[in-house]
């Protein structure tokens, strides 16, 4: 008979090597620290998994293929039983997720690396934009509808929204007063440029704007940094569009008359085993229904495709 601990001792393991941490596993989860280290040991052994955190990570050396496996099973209990881990990407943070989804709160900016966790299987569904995925799927984004879309080799994508990223400042900045801006005259104030290699295709577009002038100092998003540096009178920022409503009324900040013209579509991500179970219709529809509540799916400046 199978011991279902041992999908127990596995999920302490996948959070593990999602947070890094035994302190932020054990306040996630409701364990000891103790608990933590007993858990993820007793799978190391129990499978040969050489999981050795010495090394400063939790990732297995030794019989990964097992692991995989396991990790496929596992995670096809967690689609038919409708209890989904969820990731959100900066620009869906505060989503309200329906019941049934767990919210992992990892808030790195770096695309790649959520496709890396959906791809491991650590993370179930990932809701964020596919700019950074364009390499990896067959068609531009700015024709891209609500059909499934394949990224990479083993993820899928549910297009469900389009909008175009939105340049502000506080009221009170010098460009509010201006009606003919150029890359020229927003590369006289400071904006945010993420670390190299977090979302190279976003910094890109930015910087062919004259943005992206300033170490961001991390790739987490935290948005009194990324938003909240416009506070200043002085600086730039760049936001999604229903975002505007709630950065006036705290931050006063409002868009500059400048055209950016960058896409973005907002997609539910997952591995292919995942999205294509039959069970996981109704989790997406759910998830669908979320968003269609929240600011993003209400904003008049974003269009549905899904």
């Amino acid at each position: 008979m199978f011991d279902e601990r041992v999908l127990d001792n596995l999920d302490v393991l996948d959070h593990l090597q999602l947070y890094g941490s035994t302190t932020k596993v054990a306040e996630r989860m409701g364990l000891s620290q103790s608990s933590c280290s007993r858990r993820y040991r007793a799978l190391s052994a129990l499978f040969d998994l050489g999981v050795d955190p010495s090394d400063g990570s939790y990732e297995p050396h030794q019989n990964i293929d097992v692991l995989a496996d396991m990790r496929k099973v596992a995670q096809k209990l967690r689609v038919r039983r409708l209890v989904l881990r969820c990731s959100l990407g900066w620009q869906a943070k505060g989503l309200a997720l329906p019941a049934g989804f767990g919210l992992l709160d990892l808030a790195s900016m770096a695309t790649g690396q959520a496709l890396s966790q959906l791809e491991g299987r650590l993370v179930d569904v990932w809701l964020g934009g596919l700019l950074e995925c364009q390499p990896l799927i067959s068609a531009s984004l700015e024709v891209v509808q609500g059909n499934r879309l394949t990224v990479g080799h083993s993820l899928l994508a549910l297009p469900l929204l389009r909008w175009e990223y939105v340049l502000v400042s506080h009221r009170n900045h010098p460009l509010q007063r201006r009606r003919s801006i150029g890359p020229g005259d927003l590369a006289q104030y400071p904006s945010l440029a993420l670390p190299l290699g977090v979302a190279p295709l976003f910094t890109r577009a930015l910087q062919a704007h004259g943005l992206a002038s300033c170490p961001y100092g991390g790739r987490d998003y935290i948005a009194s940094r990324w938003e909240g540096i416009a506070s200043d009178d002085h600086s730039l920022a760049v936001v999604p569009p229903h975002r505007l409503q709630q950065l006036e009324a705290e931050h006063d900040l409002v868009p500059v008359r400048y055209g950016l013209g960058i896409q973005e579509v907002m997609a539910v991500v997952g591995h292919r085993d995942a999205i294509g179970d039959p069970c996981f219709v109704k989790a997406f529809q759910a998830l669908r229904e979320a968003v269609r509540q929240s600011p993003m799916g209400s904003c008049s400046q974003v269009s549905w495709l899904h």
